[in-house]
C-alpha cells in the first residue's frame, strides 16, 4: 500500500515537471513535510560520491539520487520499487536485510560493509541506514546511503550530513508538535477548542458503544458576563476567562476535558462518568468558581447543565439535552446546576449496579503532611473500595453490611483522631470542624441503621459514606487545615492520635 501510493505522488510529479532530480526531491519532502535543508543529506551531490536512497518499509526503492543510479546502471524508474534481492548477490541482500529489520525496530543508524562482485567487478564499499520519520514520529521510510571505503574523507561528510538531518528531524518534530497545540487549543484561556474536543468526542462515543463506558458533559456559562463586560471593559472580561478555565482545570479529573465553546461557554468531557458523577463534579466546580475572587470583577458564578450520553444518541442530541438543561439553570436563578431532561428516565451507559459506584483513587496531592491523618485517610479509601468491591461482586448482604459498619467505625475513629492533631497544631478552627464531623457522623448512623432496616439502598449509602463523608469531606473541608499541619508537626498529637 505505501509503495503504490508513493508511486503515485511520484508519478504524478514526473507527468508535471518532468524526471528533473531536484523536481522529485521537493516533491518527496512536500509529500511527507520533511524540511527540504534535512533532505540535503538525502540528496548529496554527485561530487561526494555518495549514492543515496529511500526504501519503503517493504524493502522497494523508492527514491535514488544519480550516484546510485550510475552504480547499478538503470535509472531511477528502473530502480523504482526494485528490491535488494533484485540487485544483489543473496547473501549480500540478506544482510542488508538484516540493517531494514534493525532500523525498523528502532535503531537510530546501522552499517555493513559490503564486498560483492558487481558487474565482473570486486566492489568494497559501506553502506549506511537511518530512519526516515513522519510528523508523527511514526517510521516512514529507510535512508540508505552508499560509499566507496577507500574515500575516507566521504565518510565525514556523510557523518556530518547524518547529524544535520536527525536534528533537523528533530526540530520538525517540535515545530508540528507546537503546531498541532495550537491548532488544537483556544488562544486565550489555553482551553480545548471545538476541533479538538470533536476529535476526543468521536472516540468517547465510540467506546460507549462498544463497551458500553459510561460518558458525561456539562455545559457551564458564566452568569451576566455581558455585565461585566459592559461595565469593567473587554480586556476585565478576558481576565474573568482566563482565571476562569484556569480554575475550572485544577478541579477536573485527569481524565476530564475543558473546551471553551465560544464566548463566555464552557464544555467539560467526562468518560467514563455516570450522571450522578458529573452531577457531583457540576457541584464541585460551581462551588469553587463561587469561592474564587477575579481581579476588577469581584465575585463570578456559573451556571451548569449536565447530561450522560444515552446510547445510540447522536451528539447533536446529547449536547442540545445538556444545553437544555443549562438554560433551565439560567431561568431558575442562576448559581447551579441542573440535570438534562429525560436522561434519568431514558438510561445511560452501564445501568447495572457498578454504573451508579465510582472507585476512590489516591493522588499524592490529598497528602495533608501529617503522616497519622494521611495513613487514615489512605485506610479510608481503602475501606470504601473494599466495599465497592463487594457490592459489585454481589458478595452476600450480610458481609456487605459488615464492610459498611468496618467503614462507619474507621471514619468515627478518624475524625477524634484528626481533632486531636489538628488542635494540638494549633488550627483555630477546630470546633467548627468538629462540628462538621458530628454532623456527618449523625446522618451516617441514620443511614446506616435505613440500610440494615431494608429501607435504603446500598447504592445510596455508599454514594453518602464513600464520595459525601471520605473523599469530599476530605477534598473540602479538610484542605483548610492542611496548611496549619505541614507547618506544625507536633510528634505528641501524633502519639495522642494512635
Amino acid at each position: 500500500m505505501i509503495r503504490r501510493t508513493e508511486d503515485k505522488v511520484l508519478t504524478a510529479t514526473q507527468q508535471a515537471t518532468g524526471t528533473n532530480e531536484n523536481d522529485l526531491i521537493y516533491s518527496f519532502a512536500k509529500a511527507h513535510v520533511i524540511r527540504a535543508s534535512g533532505l540535503i543529506a538525502l540528496l548529496m551531490p554527485q561530487t561526494l560520491g555518495v549514492g543515496v536512497a529511500v526504501k519503503t518499509l517493504e524493502g522497494g526503492y523508492l527514491l535514488v539520487n544519480q550516484v546510485m543510479q550510475t552504480f547499478f546502471n538503470k535509472t531511477a524508474e528502473q530502480l523504482n520499487g526494485r528490491t535488494d534481492a533484485e540487485l544483489f548477490p543473496a547473501e549480500v541482500a540478506q544482510q542488508l536485510q538484516r540493517s531494514d529489520h534493525k532500523i525498523a525496530a528502532g535503531a537510530a543508524t546501522c552499517s555493513d560493509q559490503l564486498n560483492f562482485l558487481h558487474d565482473g567487478k570486486q566492489v568494497e564499499c559501506l553502506w549506511f541506514k537511518f530512519p526516515v520519520h513522519g510528523p508523527d514520529g511514526q517510521l516512514l521510510f529507510i535512508g540508505a546511503a552508499m560509499l566507496d571505503t577507500v574515500r575516507v574523507g566521504t565518510i565525514e561528510a556523510l557523518q556530518q550530513s547524518l547529524e544535520h538531518l536527525q536534528n533537523t528531524n528533530q526540530e520538525l518534530q517540535k515545530s508540528l508538535v507546537d503546531l498541532s497545540q495550537l491548532a488544537s487549543t483556544d488562544k486565550l484561556t489555553g482551553a480545548w477548542n471545538r476541533r479538538r474536543l470533536e476529535e476526543a468526542l468521536l472516540k468517547e462515543m465510540d467506546r460507549l458503544r462498544r463497551y458500553d463506558h459510561p460518558l458525561s458533559m456539562l455545559i457551564l456559562d458564566i452568569d451576566f458576563f455581558k455585565k461585566i463586560n459592559d461595565d469593567c471593559g473587554h480586556s476585565a472580561g478576558d481576565q474573568v476567562l482566563v482565571k476562569m478555565a484556569a480554575v475550572l482545570e485544577s478541579n477536573l479529573r485527569a481524565s476530564d476535558s475543558l473546551t471553551r465553546w465560544g464566548g463566555e461557554e464552557f464544555v467539560v468531557l467526562c468518560p467514563d462518568t455516570t450522571l450522578y458523577t458529573a452531577t457531583v463534579l457540576a457541584e464541585r466546580l460551581r462551588q469553587s468558581i463561587a469561592k474564587t475572587v477575579f481581579p476588577e470583577v469581584g465575585q463570578v458564578t456559573i451556571s451548569l447543565g449536565v447530561a450522560e450520553c444515552i446510547k445510540g444518541e447522536t451528539w447533536e442530541d446529547w449536547f442540545k439535552r445538556a444545553d437544555s438543561a443549562l438554560y433551565r439553570a439560567k431561568a431558575s436563578g442562576r448559581n447551579q446546576a441542573q440535570i438534562a431532561p429525560e436522561s434519568s428516565q431514558a438510561g445511560g451507559a452501564g445501568e447495572d449496579i457498578a454504573a451508579n459506584f465510582v472507585r476512590l483513587s489516591w493522588h499524592a496531592a490529598y497528602e495533608s503532611g501529617n503522616p497519622v491523618i494521611d495513613e487514615q485517610h489512605r485506610g479510608l479509601f481503602e475501606d470504601a473500595n473494599q466495599l465497592l468491591g463487594a457490592v459489585l461482586s454481589k458478595r452476600p448482604h450480610a458481609e456487605v453490611a459488615e464492610m459498611v459498619n468496618t467503614l462507619v467505625r474507621d471514619v468515627v475513629q478518624h475524625f477524634k483522631d484528626e481533632e486531636v492533631i489538628i488542635q494540638a497544631a494549633g488550627y483555630p478552627r477546630t470546633k467548627e470542624h468538629a462540628a462538621i464531623h458530628s454532623r456527618l457522623v449523625d446522618k451516617a448512623v441514620l443511614m446506616v441503621k435505613s440500610f440494615h432496616d431494608g429501607n435504603l439502598t446500598i447504592g445510596e449509602l455508599f454514594q453518602f459514606l464513600a464520595h459525601d463523608v471520605v473523599a469530599r469531606h476530605m477534598l473540602g473541608a479538610d484542605r483548610e487545615f492542611f496548611p496549619c499541619l505541614q507547618c506544625n508537626v507536633n510528634p505528641v498529637a501524633m502519639s495522642s492520635a494512635d
